[in-house]
């Protein structure tokens, strides 16, 4: 692997720490301003939508872990797929498996696709959407 894509990689891996543990600064620091976050079946998000519902969805979470299973980088693209598991004081368990792609430029990422089961999101969550 490239000295490049095993950078990105790491970048990769701290911005899904961050977001397990909805740490707003550093996900701003290592998401671009303006790059956009794709999720099949929901949209395009920009960077504060992604926040916002981050906060709102997962923020409350007493246990917030994604296990990595598998990551695959080659230049500015890295692949993660993973298996989250969220449990809140209420009772609610959200467990979904992921498949990340993520585009980075300068040590940022620039663009996610996101693809998951929506059906267990929204089983846990209600509807979602990009706005």
């Amino acid at each position: 692997m490239s000295t490049e894509a095993e950078a990105n990689r790491q970048t990769v891996l701290r911005l899904m720490k961050a977001l397990d543990a909805c740490e707003e600064g550093a996900i701003r620091a290592i998401i671009d301003p303006k790059a956009t976050w794709w999720v099949l079946g929901v949209g395009t998000l920009d960077r504060e939508t992604v926040i916002a519902q981050l906060k709102q969805m997962l923020g409350a979470a007493r246990v917030a872990e994604t296990m990595i299973l598998g990551t695959t980088a080659e230049g500015d693209r890295v692949a993660v797929e993973s298996r989250g598991n969220f449990e809140f004081e209420d009772g609610r368990a959200y467990r979904n498996n992921y498949h990340h792609l993520f585009e980075l430029r300068d040590g940022r990422v620039v663009a996610i696709r996101e693809y998951l089961d929506l059906r267990v999101t929204e089983a846990v969550f209600g509807p979602v959407s990009a706005g």
